[in-house]
C-alpha cells in the first residue's frame, strides 16, 4: 500500500508541523523564523504561533505543553488547538516536515499573490499586476528552508565558534538532564562529558554473551546515579523476564530471587525504602512474538504514547533486540536484502534520537557461530569479520561489541571492544568483570583490581 502523504496546504500538516516543533529545537527555530501571521488560517493558530516565537526568542526552547495551556487558559478554542496538536501523531521525520513547510509557504505566498493578481486585473491595472507577478517569481527562485550549500569556512570562523559556544551554554542550562555517560569508566573517560542524547549506539555480541545485561545496566545505573528516566522496548523474552531482571539489579541480587520471593521481609523493606527514594525511572514495553513486524514506527508512537501519559521525555531509549524491528515503511524485506533492512532500521532510530532528544541504545545479535573462532581471547568482533557490523555501523554513532571465551566466562570476564566511535578514538578493547549472579554487568571495584591491562590500543 502506498504510504498517506500530508497536503502541504492542509490543516493537518500544521497540527504535524507544530507538533514537530515542540519537540525539535530546529524545527521550532525554523517555524518562528519563516511562519508569518497572514500565512495561518484563524486566530488560534495564530496566537499559538505568537506564544511558540515569544518562548523560543527567550529561552532557545519550544514551549512545554504545560506552558501552552497555562498561557492560554481561559481561552478554549486555542486549547482545543493545543491539545489536537499535542496528540497528533505524524510519522514524517524533521527533514521531510521542514521539506514540506517550506512549499507550505510557497503555496500560501502563490494563493495570496493569484488573489491580489486577480483584483488589479479586475482594476484594469495589468502592469501591477505583472510586476506582482514578476516579483514572486524572483522571490520563489531564490527561497528555501536549506542551508546554503556552500558556506566559507574563513569568512563564518568567528561566527561559527560563537554559536558552538552559545549552544553549549544552552545544554548546560537547559532544563533537560545530563546524558553523557555509559556508566562504565573508561568509556566514560573517552566520553568526557560529551552529550549523549541524538547519539545512536548499539551492542553487538554472539548469544549468551549479555547484550541484554549491558543495556539494563545502562537503565538501572542511569536511574539510580543520575536520576534519569530509562523507556525501555522488549522485543525477545517476556515483560516478566525484563522486570524482574531490572528488579534485581536495583538491588544487586539475583532475579531468581526476587522472581521467587526469596528475599527477607526485613531486607525488602529496605530495598522498598531505597528504589522508592530513586529520582529516576525505568518503564518497560514489551511485544509478544506473535505481534507482526514491530516497526520503528511503533517505536516513534510509544515514545509518544509515553510522553503523553507520563507528562515527561524519556532520557534514554533502549531496544533490546534491534535485529527483531523493521523499518518505518513496514515493507516485506527479502533474506538478500536483509542488510538493506538493518541500515533503513538504523537510519530511522537515528533520526528518531535527534527528533526526540534521547540517547538510543539498542542490541544486534551477531550470528557468528564459530566457537573456535570466538573462544580465542585475542579475537574481537569489528565490522570486519561481522557481516551485521558492516550494515550498521554506518548509522551508529558507537558500536561496541561484547566478547567472551569459555574461561573468560568462567571466571566472570568479558572484553569490550569499540568497533566504531564518532568522537573518541575506537579500537580500544576493555577487559572488565561481571557478577550476573546479582544482576550486575560491570563490577567497578573488580575490575579496578584486575592484573590484566585494562585495554590494548592498535
Amino acid at each position: 500500500m502506498e504510504k498517506r502523504k500530508t497536503n502541504p496546504l492542509s490543516v493537518e500538516f500544521l497540527y504535524e508541523l507544530y507538533a514537530t516543533a515542540m519537540r525539535n529545537d530546529g524545527v521550532c527555530s525554523v517555524l518562528v523564523q519563516y511562519m508569518e501571521k497572514e500565512f495561518l488560517p484563524d486566530r488560534s493558530f495564530q496566537r499559538v504561533q505568537e506564544l511558540f516565537a515569544n518562548h523560543f526568542k527567550n529561552y532557545k526552547t519550544p514551549p512545554s505543553y504545560a506552558i501552552l495551556s497555562q498561557a492560554f487558559n481561559s481561552d478554549y478554542d486555542a486549547i482545543e488547538l493545543i491539545n489536537t496538536i499535542v496528540e497528533y501523531d505524524g510519522d514524517s521525520t524533521s527533514e521531510i516536515v521542514l521539506d514540506m513547510f517550506e512549499n507550505y509557504i510557497k503555496g500560501v505566498r502563490l494563493q495570496n499573490v493569484y488573489t491580489e493578481v486577480g483584483k488589479l486585473y479586475n482594476q484594469s491595472k495589468q502592469e501591477k499586476a505583472e510586476a506582482l507577478l514578476k516579483e514572486y517569481a524572483e522571490w520563489l527562485s531564490g527561497f528555501t528552508l536549506k542551508s546554503n550549500a556552500f558556506i566559507d569556512v574563513g569568512a563564518t570562523f568567528s561566527e561559527r565558534y560563537k554559536k558552538n559556544r552559545q549552544r553549549e551554554l544552552e545544554e548546560k542550562m537547559s532544563s533537560l538532564p545530563q546524558v553523557s555517560r555509559f556508566y562504565i569508566e573508561y568509556l566514560d573517560a573517552l566520553n568526557d562529558g560529551r552529550n549523549l542524547r541524538g547519539q545512536l549506539t548499539c551492542f553487538l555480541a554472539s548469544t549468551g554473551v549479555g547484550k541484554s545485561h549491558i543495556v539494563k545496566h545502562i537503565g538501572v545505573a542511569a536511574n539510580q546515579e543520575d536520576g534519569l528516566h530509562t523507556l525501555h522496548f522488549q522485543l525477545e523474552g517476556s515483560e516478566e523476564e525484563a522486570l524482574n531482571a531490572y528488579s534485581g539489579g536495583l538491588i544487586r541480587k539475583n532475579a531468581y530471587q526476587f522472581e521467587r520471593g526469596k528475599i527477607s521481609e526485613l531486607e525488602m523493606k529496605r530495598y522498598e525504602q531505597s528504589v522508592s527514594a530513586l529520582k529516576g525511572s525505568i518503564a518497560v514495553r514489551t511485544y509478544p512474538r506473535f505481534n507482526a513486524r514491530v516497526s520503528t514506527l511503533d517505536i516513534k508512537n510509544s515514545i509518544a504514547e509515553y510522553r503523553k501519559k507520563t507528562g515527561r521525555q524519556p532520557d534514554i531509549v533502549v531496544i533490546d533486540s534491534m535485529d527483531l524491528l523493521t523499518d518505518a515503511s513496514r515493507r516485506l524485506w527479502n533474506a538478500e536484502h536483509e542488510r538493506s533492512k538493518r541500515i533503513a532500521v538504523a537510519n530511522d532510530l537515528k533520526d528518531l534520537a535527534g527528533d526526540e532528544k534521547v540517547w538510543m541504545v539498542v542490541t544486534y545479535q551477531a550470528t557468528i557461530e564459530n566457537r573456535d573462532w570466538l573462544n580465542n581471547d585475542k579475537n574481537v568482533l569489528t565490522e570486519y569479520n561481522c557481516s551485521e557490523a558492516k550494515g550498521l555501523a554506518r548509522p551508529c554513532t558507537h558500536l561496541i561489541s561484547l566478547n567472551q571465551t569459555a574461561a573468560e566466562r568462567h571466571f566472570n570476564r568479558m572484553r569490550l571492544h569499540i568497533a566504531k566511535s564518532r568522537f573518541f578514538k575506537k579500537g580500544d578493547t576493555i577487559h572488565i568483570v561481571t557478577d550476573y549472579d546479582n544482576e550486575v554487568f560491570y563490577d567497578a571495584e573488580k575490575t579496578s583490581t584486575l592484573d590484566a591491562p585494562t585495554h590494548d590500543t592498535d
